[in-house]
This record gives C-alpha cells, sequence and structure tokens, in this order.
C-alpha cells in the first residue's frame, strides 16, 4: 500500500493502482472508504446548540436527529479554520480533519467554558466515506437504509449515515464492523481515493498551513451550503456578510488536471503566462499519477488556459476537471 502526502497530512491507499494512482470504482457496487484522517469532536452541555450558533457558519437550529449540516470555522478575519460536517447523534458531533482537531479544540475551549460546554476528541468513533450507486441497499447489513435526499442523516445505535450528494456519504461508526464487511468484499478504499472523488466534485479540504488563508467566498462556500445569511451572529460574520452583499466576486472555484514535474503548494499564486499578474491560488490537490495532479484553484471568472505556478519554471496548460457519475 502507498500513501500520498499533502501538506503534513497522509492519504491512505487501499485497492488502487500504485502506478496510476486513478480511481475505478467497481460498477455497479458500493465502496467504503477508510477516512481515518479524519476525527470527531463531541459537543455536550444543556447551551450545545446555541453555543455552536455563534462560532460556525451554518444555521445550527436546522439540524437534527435526521439532518446534516455543512459548516466553516472562521476568524475574526472571516479566513476558514477549518469546514465540519455536524450531525446530532448522542450528543453534537464535528466531523473534521485530526490534524485540525486539536487547535480547533483550543479555539473553541474558553467561549465553551463560559457557555458551560464540554469539548472531547471522540477517539472511540471511527470516520468513513460511502459511495453507494442509486436504489442501493449498501448497509441493509446493518439495518441501514440510505438516505436519498442531500444532508438526510439515518442511525442506529452504533453507527450514523448522512448524505453528501450524488451517491456519496459519511459514516460515523463506534465499530470497525463496517471496514471488516467491504474488505470482505473487495470493495474497500483508502482516503486518498475519496479525497479525489471529492476534489472532482469541487469539495476542498483545509489543512494546517491554509488554515487562516481563505475567506469562505474564494473557495465557493456560499454555493455549497456552508453559509447561512438569517441567522445571528457568528466569528467572522461582518466580514463576510459584507462580501457576500457589497463585494464585486471576482474569482471561482474550479478543478483542472495538469502536469507538472514541479511540486505544488497549498496558498500558492497562479500567474498569468508572461508572471506579470495573478489570476488565483491554489487550494487544494491530489496527485493522481507520474508528475499529474488533480488541483482545485480559486481563480478570475475570465482566466487564461496556459498559467504559471509562483516559483515554477515551466507553464502549465489547465485542463478543466468534471466529475462523472460511475456507469452502473
Amino acid at each position: 500500500m502507498k500513501n500520498i502526502q499533502i501538506d503534513n497530512r497522509i492519504y491512505s491507499m487501499i485497492a488502487q493502482s500504485e502506478e496510476t494512482q486513478n480511481v475505478q470504482l467497481p460498477p455497479g457496487f458500493p465502496a467504503l472508504f477508510d477516512l481515518s484522517y479524519l476525527s470527531v469532536i463531541e459537543v455536550t452541555g444543556n447551551k450545545s446548540m446555541e453555543f455552536l450558533q455563534g462560532q460556525l457558519t451554518c444555521d445550527i437550529s436546522k439540524i437534527n436527529s435526521e439532518t446534516m449540516r455543512q459548516a466553516a470555522f472562521c476568524n475574526l478575519k472571516g479566513r476558514i479554520l477549518a469546514l465540519a460536517n455536524i450531525i446530532n447523534w448522542q450528543n453534537y458531533q464535528l466531523i473534521l480533519p485530526q490534524d485540525l482537531t486539536e487547535k480547533t479544540i483550543e479555539s473553541l475551549n474558553k467561549p465553551a467554558m463560559l457557555s458551560r460546554v464540554q469539548l472531547r476528541a471522540a477517539s472511540d468513533l471511527s470516520v468513513f466515506g460511502l459511495y453507494a450507486p442509486p436504489h442501493s441497499q449498501a448497509l441493509a447489513h446493518f439495518g441501514i437504509t440510505l438516505p436519498t435526499e442531500q444532508y438526510a442523516v439515518v442511525s442506529s445505535q452504533m453507527l450514523c449515515c448522512f448524505s453528501l450528494g450524488n451517491g456519496f456519504y459519511q459514516i460515523i461508526s463506534k465499530d470497525n464492523d463496517i471496514r471488516n464487511y467491504f474488505d470482505k468484499t473487495g470493495h474497500l478504499f483508502g482516503s486518498a481515493a475519496w479525497h479525489q472523488l471529492q476534489l472532482l466534485q469541487k469539495r476542498i479540504e483545509i489543512y494546517p498551513s491554509s488554515r487562516g488563508l481563505f475567506l469562505p467566498h474564494r473557495v465557493d462556500l456560499h454555493l455549497a451550503g456552508y453559509l447561512d445569511f438569517q441567522k445571528g451572529c457568528y466569528k467572522g460574520q461582518e466580514i463576510i456578510a459584507r462580501t457576500h452583499y457589497k463585494a464585486t466576486l471576482k474569482h471561482k472555484l474550479a478543478v483542472f488536471f495538469i502536469e507538472t514535474g514541479e511540486d505544488l503548494q497549498l496558498g500558492q499564486r497562479v500567474l498569468r503566462e508572461d508572471k506579470s499578474t495573478e489570476v488565483g491560488e491554489v487550494i487544494d490537490y491530489c496527485p493522481i499519477g507520474l508528475n499529474r495532479y488533480l488541483v482545485a484553484i480559486s481563480i478570475l471568472f475570465e482566466h487564461p488556459e496556459t498559467v504559471y505556478f509562483e516559483n515554477h519554471a515551466q507553464a502549465v496548460k489547465l485542463s478543466k476537471a468534471e466529475y462523472r457519475i460511475p456507469e452502473e
């Protein structure tokens, strides 16, 4: 098994070709992804909802046992510190990368104490990704019928599953039974495959080195359901609301295939071919073969096809990448 590293984060490779690193899902069959790079923060206390409402960009009051939300933690300057999936399953649970968990808890501890709310890194919970073709009964063995609506949640005593859309789900489990079950079918993948498939759908990750770099609108969070402009105050809201209502947006999040023998960096500037003007910056990426990458860029609406990445010697061509639903 060969892994890939982005920043200091390790994405695992299971059941993938180490030569191509390209994901080939089994046609017509569900696939499970081991997302060991993710962790869970459990939030407890009578005022958990009110506390989270003042910290996150989504409306926490819309989260219940049947509905989840995605949100960002931002600093006072409105820049993203972490992205999280939030569910209410046996308490509020925040799913986010392990390498951001400690700093997230540290930043929340003081306001949590004032609200008499407790935060715990729930190391007893495991996180998995799931792809299930339409009408699939992928979790029937566990007594779970998959939800069909995006953000819908189903759960049992041992696991919780919610829909991200396009046939993709995340699962929080108290044991490894689901991993063992899919391992026997040969349809178990690592987190590198998941990252590639999510990136194709413009679902980016925040890393320790990109923490505090990006404004939500630069990565299209306003189009992806992360921001609620009807709720009350939260950290960074003033900047985010001003951007939404008063600023003229010039950038979009776009995903491209590129070929380069030079290393990519998170936050790296993307320049015109003559290196005179910045047209975007690197948000996230994933290696997909020798000198081949899938890269998410916050880029001008009108941009050239050939660009330079800051500190690179050679120009590269941007080839638009689009997600295609696997054939049944």
